[in-house]
């Protein structure tokens, strides 16, 4: 279906030194910036901390917009609109700025070229079949070509019928990933363009509804002029992006985590603090399939918790703190809860959210604190932990411990 290009409104100049001049086409705030700016413009909204929804405006897109007034207030409201395509980017021309079209594939690749030298992590999301392949896909395409990319994490998005709560345990998810770039690809422009503005109104990062990118990405290495290349030169190419698949599926922060545990032969994980179950969530789906007790005293996330754990047997919440029980904050002793979270024989691994908090928990273990095999914290400790040698840093923030021999 094709669209009359959008009539232009005249341009917006913003005060020195705020963000670029933006364009109103067909009253949608347009910006256009040409491939390369528009990716540093994405990097610098990522090292600012800044909530942003970014949105590739085609020619479509902006003619829905006219008739369907949700996406024209998402559009208007929105922290960034690229025009992606000839129609928009003539738009933008006749609006006197300079002609530009930003390029699905090309913002994903350009952006984490210069995500790579601000030492910045991504996080993929597909609004595909949900599948693990179709979520592994795009990132093995980047790894082939950046094999030093931080993916920090990649999975379907979720559904037309998703909950609020299915929603904040993705936010969750990504900001425990330390992701600062979210990239929504796939089919389904209008679904990509709300999930954007939903996502960066529950956790602040940039998310960018990137169109067909994906797939677009996908095709560049496998369809066009790539068919007429040597046939030597396609499979080694196939064997790049299968090799590269690979290692991405043990390169994400929970996948080496999970295999950290499945090394040290972990039976079960105590989660302390577990807010509203999305490190659990991130083990599950990298592959530990072990017994979790969390703890969680808040009311307000232990309900969450408790409907993410609903469908789990393995996966127990109980509503405690973990301490060395002293005082109004000393929590809960775990020798005190020691049989009923424990099975015999099993191995422990222990992650808290409270820096520091590593010797209250073991003086609270008492006679079982040399069962704790592992410990996993956030932040840096200044002096090593007696008895605990810190492996590399799987999570991005945190500190993981395991007992000497």
């Amino acid at each position: 279906m094709s669209h009359a290009i959008p009539r232009t409104e005249g341009h917006q100049e913003p005060p020195a030194g705020g963000p670029p001049r933006t364009v109103r086409c067909a009253g949608i705030p347009l910006t256009p910036l040409a491939p390369a700016p528009a990716a540093e413009e994405l990097v610098r909204l990522a090292l600012r901390g800044a909530a942003a929804d970014v949105h590739l405006c085609g020619t479509d897109t902006l003619a829905d917009a006219g008739h369907a007034p949700g996406l024209q207030r998402l559009l208007r409201s929105a922290a960034l609109n690229l025009p992606a395509g000839r129609g928009p980017a003539r738009a933008a021309r006749s609006g006197g700025r300079p002609a530009a079209q930003v390029y699905g594939p090309d913002l994903l690749l350009d952006t984490v070229r210069a995500a790579q030298r601000a030492g910045l992590s991504h996080y993929l999301l597909t609004a595909e079949v949900p599948t693990g392949e179709v979520a592994e896909l795009p990132t093995a395409e980047l790894l082939v070509r950046y094999p030093d990319a931080r993916v920090a994490g990649a999975e379907p998005l979720p559904g037309r019928a998703a909950t609020a709560e299915e929603w904040a345990a993705l936010a969750a998810r990504i900001r425990e990933s330390g992701a600062r770039l979210v990239w929504i690809g796939g089919s389904g422009a209008a679904r990509q363009h709300s999930a954007a503005a939903r996502l960066a109104a529950l956790h602040p990062a940039v998310y960018v509804a990137a169109g067909p990118a994906f797939a677009l990405l996908h095709e560049r290495a496998g369809s066009g002029r790539w068919k007429r290349w040597p046939a030597g030169v396609r499979s080694y190419a196939r064997f790049l992006r299968a090799a590269a698949r690979e290692r991405h599926r043990g390169r994400g922060p929970y996948r080496e985590l999970a295999q950290l545990l499945a090394d040290a032969e972990i039976d079960l994980v105590l989660d302390a603090g577990a807010d509203a179950g999305a490190y659990v969530a991130g083990l599950r789906r990298a592959g530990y399939r072990g017994r979790v007790v969390s703890f969680e005293v808040l009311p307000g996330p232990r309900e969450q918790l408790l409907r993410c754990a609903a469908g789990d047997p393995g996966w127990s919440v109980l509503p405690y703190a973990l301490g060395d029980g002293n005082g109004p904050d000393g929590g809960h002793r775990l020798d005190a809860l020691w049989d009923a979270v424990t099975a015999p024989g099993e191995r422990l691994f222990v992650r808290l959210r409270a820096p520091g908090h590593e010797e209250r928990l073991l003086d609270g273990a008492g006679l079982y604190a040399s069962e704790c095999v592992g410990l996993q914290t956030r932040g840096e400790r200044g002096d090593p932990l007696p008895g605990y040698t810190a492996v590399p840093p799987t999570v991005p923030g945190d500190v993981v411990l395991f007992r000497r021999g």
